[in-house]
């Protein structure tokens, strides 16, 4: 393999982005290894309107989220996904789901994307999530959506 396969899983700790998470190692391993990017984000809305000093205060609360993540969530993510031939990353970020994991995914070259999805509202009916929803619309790699 001349090249390392990447694969990107957006991850927030629970089932289904296990399943998805699990579902792209396998498939890591099936091509002979490469690098799962773990990806959790932080939300963030840009339209909220805030002083100087709310501000401050929710740069820190996003610092404390992330590093939270990456203990709480992404550190036991490792260790359950780990497999031979399989390097692990975390990510852990602010700001919109599908912009950040699409990004990333042209960043760092993924092939594929990986996603669970939870429904709600009008997406419900159409059976996608407005996470996974997002990624197909934005991304320029193939997405895989796990139910």
């Amino acid at each position: 393999m001349s090249e390392q396969v990447k694969y990107i899983v957006g991850y927030d700790g629970g089932e289904l982005s296990l399943r998805a998470a699990h579902l792209a190692v396998g498939k890591l391993q099936a091509r002979g290894g490469g690098t799962l990017l773990l990806t959790y984000v932080v939300d963030w809305s840009e339209f909220e309107v805030m002083s100087v000093e709310e501000l401050a205060v929710r740069h820190s609360q996003h610092m404390e989220q992330m590093e939270s993540a990456e203990k709480d969530i992404m550190e036991p993510a490792r260790k359950k996904l780990a497999a031979e031939g399989v390097i692990i990353e975390s990510h852990v970020q602010v700001g919109h789901a599908a912009e950040i994991i699409c990004s990333l995914a042209d960043e760092q070259k993924a092939e594929q994307i990986f996603i669970g999805h939870k429904s709600s509202g009008l997406l419900a009916k159409l059976g996608l999530g407005s996470v996974a929803y997002g990624i197909l619309q934005k991304a320029k790699v193939p997405v895989t959506v796990v139910p």
